[in-house]
């Protein structure tokens, strides 16, 4: 990448966690800021800020302070009265913040992003996207009436802004794309990024299909906090099989708590069939959960590209999953269900557990899919199309 920006502005909702000895974390895994330092020589975050609570578990975060990365705490912009109250404020400190950067880059949906790129327009300063899920379907599954009143126009100003993008990358390679046009250029190549696994891996996997015996394990990564990764429906869908099923184990892997979770498996009848893992550190202590699953599901009502699916399928591990969001772009049709289909999918699961050799064939299937989200292919795909980006620039400049 010939040319380098100077500095570069990243905006987004998320509430970063500031320690008192002035580190800054993240619940919710590494902020891979690297990506950008390899065209700016500085990236300024404008973002939420938290403090760290005392006493929280150091391995439930991931310190994310590193040379070359600022920053810039913003007030929350969520809800209708922090965005009327707040919004002079965090117009006034993001008009501060892209004084004297060279471009920002706005992960959408969010409304810091949001009303970065409009601050950035009015200062002519250059700009592009990152559009990782779609805002309707993520508002409209929230759990709220407020959500759904809000998703209709949430949708219409994300899609208006990134119509204007000369420069989007996309979680998906289709789906965000139909849904998030721009009139740029368009690039899907997802944040999620696997480290190249060894072929090992595969003849493990199929090695343990071959011998398997009950129980079976069946494994689900998702927050408990939320209501749309489909907790409910493999607990509905297991409940309404477990008949037709050899003795079975559901775990879920995903910080929250399991209260509202372990009362819907006692009434399916489940009991302590369903267990939580709670919070693992990313990397081999994940990779082991996984290795021990047997078939992963991802029932989810919306999503952009998950990164627990790929890593599931980077293991060489059969898989089912909803039609939300990027799912189809991962897996076959026939081992799909619509969200909030328990009865499909119990059906899927009833099939997948009882058929050998397509599990043999899921997971050769699934480790050569996982394969393209290997971390040096994107980093590739990734650098060519920030490299337009900043020669743009460059030339505008010139």
């Amino acid at each position: 990448m010939p040319h380098k920006l100077g500095r570069l502005v990243f905006a987004h909702d998320y509430g970063f966690l500031h320690g008192a000895d002035g580190a800054v974390y993240s619940d919710r895994g590494d902020w891979t800021w690297h990506r950008y330092l390899d065209f700016a020589e500085h990236v300024t975050v404008v973002s939420r800020a938290r403090e760290l609570p005392e006493g929280t578990p150091s391995n439930a975060l991931t310190v994310v302070s590193r040379p070359g990365v600022g920053y810039e705490p913003i007030p929350s912009l969520s809800g209708p009265i922090a965005r009327y109250t707040n919004r002079r404020e965090a117009t006034r400190r993001l008009r501060d913040s892209l004084s004297g950067a060279d471009a920002l880059i706005a992960r959408l949906p969010s409304e810091t992003g949001s009303l970065a790129i409009r601050v950035a327009q009015g200062m002519g300063l250059p700009w592009g996207v990152e559009v990782v899920t779609c805002t309707w379907d993520a508002l409209w599954n929230y759990g709220t009436w407020q959500g759904k009143a809000y998703a209709p126009f949430s949708w219409w100003s994300t899609r208006r802004l990134v119509r204007k993008a000369d420069y989007a990358v996309y979680e998906t390679q289709r789906f965000l794309q139909a849904r998030y046009p721009a009139r740029g250029a368009m690039v899907g190549c997802p944040i999620v990024e696997l480290p190249e696994v060894d072929r090992s891996v595969l003849e493990q996997r199929l090695t343990r299909i071959e011998s398997r015996q009950p129980p079976v394990r069946i494994g689900l990564i998702g927050a408990l906090s939320v209501g749309f990764k489909g907790i409910d429906t493999a607990i509905e869908a297991l409940g309404l099989r477990r008949a037709d099923l050899p003795e079975f184990g559901l775990r879920i892997l995903g910080a929250g708590d399991p209260g509202r979770w372990r009362k819907l498996a006692d009434e399916a009848g489940l009991g302590s069939r369903v267990h939580f893992d709670g919070v693992l550190p990313a990397g081999d202590a994940v990779n082991r959960w996984l290795d021990d699953l047997d078939l992963y599901v991802q029932p989810s009502f919306q999503e952009g590209l998950p990164r627990g699916t790929l890593e599931a399928m980077s293991r060489g591990c059969p898989a089912l999953a909803s039609t939300a969001g990027g799912l189809p772009e991962l897996l076959e049709p026939e081992s799909l269900h619509r969200p909030g289909d328990a009865e499909r999918l119990g059906a899927l699961i009833v099939d997948a557990v009882s058929d050998r050799d397509w599990q043999l064939a899921q997971a050769e299937r699934n480790f050569d899919v996982a394969r393209r989200y290997s971390k040096p292919e994107l980093d590739r795909v990734r650098s060519e199309f920030w490299g337009g980006f900043t020669r743009a620039i460059a030339e505008r400049g010139a």
